[in-house]
Protein backbone atom coordinates (compact mmCIF):
# COMPACT_ATOMS: atom_id res chain seq x y z
CA UNK A 1 0.00 0.00 0.00
CA UNK A 2 1.53 3.45 -0.88
CA UNK A 3 2.02 6.00 1.68
CA UNK A 4 0.75 9.74 0.99
CA UNK A 5 3.55 10.83 -0.06
CA UNK A 6 4.27 8.06 -2.84
CA UNK A 7 0.71 8.37 -3.80
CA UNK A 8 1.06 11.83 -4.35
CA UNK A 9 4.48 11.76 -6.31
CA UNK A 10 3.18 8.76 -8.05
CA UNK A 11 0.23 11.28 -9.03
CA UNK A 12 1.99 14.27 -9.54
CA UNK A 13 5.08 12.55 -11.81
CA UNK A 14 2.35 10.71 -13.94
CA UNK A 15 0.19 13.76 -14.53
CA UNK A 16 1.83 16.64 -14.53
CA UNK A 17 4.87 16.20 -16.01
CA UNK A 18 6.99 18.24 -18.10
CA UNK A 19 6.07 20.66 -15.21
CA UNK A 20 9.14 21.08 -13.14
CA UNK A 21 8.48 18.68 -9.77
CA UNK A 22 7.32 20.97 -7.20
CA UNK A 23 4.40 22.29 -10.10
CA UNK A 24 3.66 18.87 -10.77
CA UNK A 25 2.83 18.41 -7.35
CA UNK A 26 1.10 21.98 -6.81
CA UNK A 27 -1.04 20.42 -9.20
CA UNK A 28 -1.48 17.23 -8.23
CA UNK A 29 -2.59 18.67 -4.86
CA UNK A 30 -4.98 21.07 -6.35
CA UNK A 31 -6.74 18.22 -8.24
CA UNK A 32 -7.20 16.74 -4.87
CA UNK A 33 -8.81 19.67 -3.56
CA UNK A 34 -6.35 20.83 -1.41
CA UNK A 35 -3.25 23.55 -1.88
CA UNK A 36 0.19 24.94 -0.53
CA UNK A 37 -0.23 28.12 1.02
CA UNK A 38 1.76 30.90 0.67
CA UNK A 39 4.13 30.66 3.46
CA UNK A 40 4.96 27.11 2.84
CA UNK A 41 6.18 27.39 -0.58
CA UNK A 42 9.61 27.29 -0.22
CA UNK A 43 9.10 24.06 1.72
CA UNK A 44 7.25 23.11 -1.24
CA UNK A 45 10.43 23.85 -3.58
CA UNK A 46 12.89 22.33 -0.72
CA UNK A 47 10.77 19.10 -0.94
CA UNK A 48 10.47 18.69 -4.40
CA UNK A 49 14.70 19.95 -4.71
CA UNK A 50 15.01 16.99 -2.74
CA UNK A 51 13.76 14.43 -4.70
CA UNK A 52 15.92 12.45 -7.37
CA UNK A 53 14.39 11.02 -9.93
CA UNK A 54 16.73 8.69 -12.40
CA UNK A 55 15.79 6.98 -15.65
CA UNK A 56 17.07 3.80 -17.45
CA UNK A 57 16.51 3.87 -21.39
CA UNK A 58 13.32 1.92 -21.20
CA UNK A 59 11.51 4.68 -19.54
CA UNK A 60 11.61 3.12 -16.12
CA UNK A 61 11.96 6.40 -13.83
CA UNK A 62 13.13 5.45 -10.58
CA UNK A 63 12.68 8.23 -7.59
CA UNK A 64 14.36 8.39 -4.34
CA UNK A 65 14.52 11.08 -1.49
CA UNK A 66 18.29 10.58 -0.39
CA UNK A 67 18.75 6.52 0.01
CA UNK A 68 15.24 6.21 0.31
CA UNK A 69 13.33 4.69 -2.34
CA UNK A 70 9.63 6.18 -2.55
CA UNK A 71 8.66 4.56 -6.26
CA UNK A 72 9.23 3.48 -9.73
CA UNK A 73 7.28 4.21 -12.92
CA UNK A 74 7.84 2.45 -15.34
CA UNK A 75 6.29 1.23 -18.82
CA UNK A 76 4.29 -2.45 -18.99
CA UNK A 77 3.57 -3.71 -22.27
CA UNK A 78 0.30 -5.74 -22.44
CA UNK A 79 -1.62 -7.60 -25.26
CA UNK A 80 -5.24 -6.69 -25.84
CA UNK A 81 -5.65 -10.55 -26.04
CA UNK A 82 -3.96 -13.65 -25.36
CA UNK A 83 -2.45 -14.51 -29.18
CA UNK A 84 -2.66 -10.76 -30.46
CA UNK A 85 0.25 -8.69 -31.29
CA UNK A 86 -1.81 -5.80 -30.72
CA UNK A 87 0.02 -3.90 -27.30
CA UNK A 88 -1.43 -1.49 -25.02
CA UNK A 89 1.08 0.46 -23.03
CA UNK A 90 0.24 1.02 -19.65
CA UNK A 91 2.10 2.75 -16.82
CA UNK A 92 3.21 0.15 -13.89
CA UNK A 93 4.09 1.81 -10.67
CA UNK A 94 6.36 0.03 -8.25
CA UNK A 95 6.59 1.36 -3.86
CA UNK A 96 9.45 1.40 -1.66
CA UNK A 97 11.98 -1.64 -2.00
CA UNK A 98 10.09 -2.88 -5.13
CA UNK A 99 10.77 0.09 -6.86
CA UNK A 100 14.44 -0.34 -6.15
CA UNK A 101 14.75 -4.06 -7.09
CA UNK A 102 12.97 -3.51 -10.73
CA UNK A 103 15.59 -0.23 -10.89
CA UNK A 104 18.12 -2.75 -10.26
CA UNK A 105 16.84 -5.51 -12.73
CA UNK A 106 16.40 -2.99 -15.54
CA UNK A 107 20.06 -1.80 -15.22
CA UNK A 108 20.24 1.37 -12.98
CA UNK A 109 22.74 1.83 -11.33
Amino acid sequence: MPTAEQQLLADAILHHRPFPLSVAIRRALWAEGEYVPEEEESQLQDYADSINIDMVPDGYRYVSRGTVPLLGLGPLELFVEPGSPQLLTRCAVWYGAEALAEWRRRGGV
